[in-house]
């Protein structure tokens, strides 16, 4: 006798035998999507929007004294506060009631299911993935990405997070749009030392492949360096080795590959970001990371369909420990 599969038995196998994957999947699908889930999500419940106190400038009082001197106790404004939006994205899949016949066993219907779930995992990957390289502005409603965090008054977003780099700035990240091609290792260092402050520097170099071939080639040959002796040392990240992302190492800061870094003005050169991650947090809300809705069925078709929900945003806190090539050509 066969088992009818109705829409509570179809949500428990469905999470059972399909979440999971899902989740792991998402996870490892992106080079910084695994680094910022694994080490920087914070979870964030409720709120109109999100808000981050920032310490953009030090207290006007302080100093020596002696005796009965006069303290100078002029209150500091040194505090600002970044406010970003929440922003959704979502995919949903469908089952019809023949396929369900078909397959009438718990067992079945999960392995229908696991490959209509892995389009939808890879669907929301690449969703997730554009807005996290992308501006903000060319869709008010997708993630504030790097591509507007990771920019001045006159690159990106000019009034990210609410505050006006014009007027503010120490809000502002290290942009190079001068420089169209790299020709020696110098120039990388020109841009590594600008991201670095005391003992804060980038942890982590993204371009596309054609730029990280070039920095390969750089390493390997002497024609970047002066003399051979001068040359970056081999090795890479085990970590992100053992996740399945190749890199290479530059003053020992993995460097990676992502097609999704943004295009510098044409279709095959993109930018190359040198970000520091202690400063960035991954927001999600608990109530849509990843979340898998129960099948609903429509009142006018023989099937079910599941939602896959994500709602959160990425915020950088400190623009300026960030910077970018974003006039390359070559």
């Amino acid at each position: 006798m066969t088992t009818p599969i109705g829409a509570n038995t179809l949500t428990s196998v469905v999470r059972q035998y399909i979440m999971p994957q899902i989740t792991d999947q998402i996870y490892n699908s992106n080079v910084l999507l695994y680094r910022f889930i694994k080490a920087l999500k914070r979870m964030i419940g409720g709120g109109t929007q999100i808000e981050v106190p920032l310490l953009y400038t030090r207290f006007n009082t302080g100093g020596t004294y002696r005796g009965y001197d006069v303290l100078n106790v002029t209150p500091s404004d040194t505090i600002k506060s970044a406010a970003w939006d929440w922003k959704q994205h979502y995919v949903s899949w469908a089952i019809d009631g023949l396929t369900m016949i078909k397959a009438d066993s718990s067992d079945a219907i999960a392995n229908v299911l696991t490959l209509q779930s892995q389009q939808a995992w890879m669907e929301m990957a690449e969703n997730l993935a554009a807005g996290l390289f992308g501006d903000g502005l060319t869709d008010p409603k997708d993630i504030n990405g790097l591509a507007g965090a990771v920019g001045n008054a006159s690159v990106g977003d000019p009034n990210y997070g609410g505050i006006a780099r014009s007027t503010n700035t120490w809000w502002n990240a290290q942009i190079d749009s001068a420089t169209t091609a790299i020709t020696a290792m110098g120039q990388y260092q020109t841009m590594f030392s600008q991201c670095s402050v005391g003992g804060q520097h980038p942890t982590i170099i993204l371009s596309r492949s054609d730029q990280y071939n070039k920095y390969i080639a750089l390493n390997t040959t002497s024609a970047g360096y002066a003399n051979q002796y001068n040359r970056q040392p081999g090795g890479f990240d085990e970590m992100l080795a053992s996740a399945g992302f190749t890199n290479a190492l530059y003053n020992n800061t993995p460097w990676v590959v992502d097609s999704h870094v943004t295009d510098a003005g044409n279709s095959t050169t993109g930018r190359i970001y040198f970000l520091n991650e202690n400063v960035f947090d991954w927001v999600v809300s608990p109530r849509a990371d990843f979340y898998l809705e129960d099948f609903q069925r429509p009142v006018n078709q023989d099937a079910f369909v599941a939602t896959l929900l994500w709602a959160g945003n990425f915020l950088c806190r400190s623009a300026r420990l960030q910077g970018a090539f974003t006039g390359l050509t070559s």
